[in-house]
């Protein structure tokens, strides 16, 4: 670069002054060398002007010629700059460039077959190998290369195949435990099934014996059974051994010795196991000792059988040259338990079925017995209806003439009476009404009793009749200072009913209610239809209630609750009746209570009663 700095005459500086704006440049060539020349023009100043001249030239002309101060160019700074330096300098920046990204794409290179040989081709063993651990090779096995992550991983799966085959392992030695579980589990099961077969001891103890061997592995057995009276035991039952042997050893005695297995497994009733007969000859029974000699046992299990405290028996098995576990021991002992109940049921069905014999011959006995009994109190019932029936008849025509002779001495017919006499005559009068009504009762049951009660059904509608009866009751309810309505839904469809019946039970109902309904208190009389055609009426007081415990028997003959009020008398009939004529209209009747609540009677008849059997009237 070079630098010159001159002053210029004034011809060029008007010159310099006349071109453009911008810092005059121009190239040229100096021995090969391409020099870029720039010059720029140098100022002079002004004379500062005072502040009055400033604000005074602003004031006159606002015009920014006339703002600016006029300078003067004095010189020219010329400077050339020489190429050659900058494209030296441009070469070197590209070569370091290229060297640079150069560098760049070999590191890549590196780098990528780096991870191919520490990432890439792990994960592609880890690939391998857990495919084939789904597709169930557990025993493959991934070699660690590194320490990172991949090599965490592949450690990983190494641990989980092993954990997966320790678990096909373990499953494997589950499932063996399992299957002869489950053989053990069956065998009970049949052996369970045997006993429950056949209450023959013979036939039972063969079936089981056998399938024990079968089974459980078990080679020979035997059944001792223990004979109190002798103080000995006796060979009961003996498998898997010759037929000819077992028919030498069926039944054979023995006695029970102190100090040996014997005494162990029927006075101690413990089990036994012995791994080695040798070991423990000296106490065993000289004769039991001699029998396992014989036939080639050399370890053996026994169990006692006990049922309600009381030692039967015993089981004994063997694996001929097969040592015996605890395993069979405790087997043992459990099927012992299930043989040790059978023989007791087998017992116990004996001595059931001689009990039985006996006792049936008492039983025809007490039958017979018991059938003439009951032809005698069929006879009573009879003869108490007829009784009832004839009673009644005989009561009701005097009761009728003596309430009318009652009510013609009232109306005056044999004088006049005086204050106390019409009170006697009023008594008179309301007790013969009283056992009037008491006398229809016993008709009307012994009616219903003896089928003879007739249904005249008629078109009905309980609406109006209900209307009906409180208008006649409404005089009592109001002597009881009680609130007596009614709520009738509409449209209500009529039924066939007897029309005299159902009167007679809201009649009942009706003034049931308010007999046990305390003053002040209310009883409604509610009506409505059913979907299927039938009517329900209910009948709801709010008297003391009914206990649940008479809830079940408040509609049987003659039955009077315990709460009920003295005042309230009667034969107890009225509910029995009414209970019987509801269901003689194919109805039924039932009652809700609550104590101290009230109660609520509701009884519902269909619309159409049953067919009544023609009979004649009593």
């Amino acid at each position: 670069m070079i630098t010159v700095l001159h002053t210029m005459i004034p011809e060029e500086i008007i010159s310099l002054q006349a071109s453009s704006n911008g810092p005059p440049s121009r190239p040229w060539l100096a021995s090969h060398e391409t020099i870029y020349d720039f010059a720029l023009p140098v100022y002079r100043q002004p004379r500062r002007s005072s502040t009055a001249d400033l604000l005074s030239s602003e004031t006159l002309d606002p015009s920014p010629a006339a703002q600016r101060p006029q300078t003067t160019i004095i010189g020219m700074i010329q400077i050339g700059i020489s190429t050659t330096s900058m494209q030296n300098t441009l070469n070197q920046t590209v070569w370091n460039i290229g060297l640079l990204t150069l560098g760049i794409i070999l590191l890549g290179i590196g780098l990528t077959v780096l991870l191919t040989n520490r990432i890439i081709t792990p994960m592609r063993k880890l690939a391998t190998a857990a495919q084939q651990i789904a597709e169930g090779n557990i025993y493959v096995s991934v070699l660690t290369s590194t320490q990172d992550e991949v090599g965490q991983l592949t450690q990983s799966i190494n641990q989980m195949t092993k954990g997966l085959q320790q678990r096909e392992l373990a499953i494997t030695t589950y499932m063996n435990t399992i299957t002869k579980h489950v053989t053990q589990l069956s065998t009970l099961h049949q052996t369970g099934a045997a006993i429950t077969s056949t209450l023959d001891v013979h036939i039972l103890f063969a079936t089981v014996l056998k399938l024990l061997r079968e089974n459980l592995g078990f080679q020979r057995m035997v059944l001792v059974l223990k004979d109190a009276s002798k103080n000995k035991g006796v060979l009961t039952v003996v498998s898997g051994i010759s037929e000819e042997l077992e028919r030498q050893l069926k039944g054979f005695e023995f006695s029970i010795v102190p100090e040996t297995f014997d005494e162990t497994l029927l006075i101690l009733g413990q089990p036994i196991l012995v791994p080695d007969l040798d070991a423990i000859v000296d106490q065993m029974n000289p004769d039991i000792l001699e029998l396992g000699r014989q036939v080639g046992m050399v370890s053996f299990v026994s169990a006692p059988l006990i049922s309600h405290m009381e030692i039967l028996g015993y089981l004994g098995a063997d694996k001929g040259q097969t040592q015996c576990t605890q395993e069979d021991l405790d087997l043992l002992v459990t099927i012992a338990n299930h043989v040790a109940v059978a023989i007791d049921n087998a017992r116990t069905y004996q001595d059931l079925e001689n009990l039985a014999k006996s006792l049936e011959q008492r039983v025809v006995e007490r039958t017979e017995d018991l059938q003439s009994a009951n032809e005698r109190l069929q006879e009573l019932d009879r003869l108490k209806s007829a009784f009832v029936s004839i009673v009644s008849h005989e009561l009701r025509t005097p009761m009728t003439s003596i309430k009318g002779l009652v009510e013609n001495m009232m109306d005056g017919l044999t004088g006049t009476l005086n204050e106390r006499q019409s009170f006697y005559l009023g008594r008179v009068k309301h007790n013969i009404e009283r056992l009037t009504r008491m006398i229809n009762d016993l008709l009307d049951l012994s009616r219903i009793e003896a089928g003879k009660m007739d249904l005249q059904p008629s078109p009905v509608n309980v609406g109006s009749l209900v209307h009906e009866v409180v208008e006649l009751i409404q005089p009592m309810a109001e002597e009881r200072h009680l609130t007596l309505h009614t709520q009738i839904a509409k449209p209500l469809h009529l039924i066939h009913a007897d029309r005299d019946k159902l009167i007679q039970i809201l009649t009942n109902l009706i003034t049931n209610a308010i007999k046990f309904t305390e003053p002040s208190g209310t009883v409604t009389v509610e009506v409505c239809q059913q979907e299927d055609g039938s009517v329900t009426t209910c009948i709801q007081d709010t008297g003391s209630g009914i206990p649940i415990e008479e809830q079940q028997t408040i509609f049987e003959r003659f039955y009077r609750g315990k709460t009920a009020d003295v005042k309230a008398r009667g034969a107890g009939l009225g509910l029995a009746i009414t209970k019987s004529l509801v269901e003689l209209h194919g109805g039924r009747i039932w009652v809700t209570s609550t104590p101290g609540e009230g109660s609520q009677f509701s009884f519902n008849l269909p619309q159409q009663p049953p067919e009544q059997p023609e009979t004649s009237a009593f």
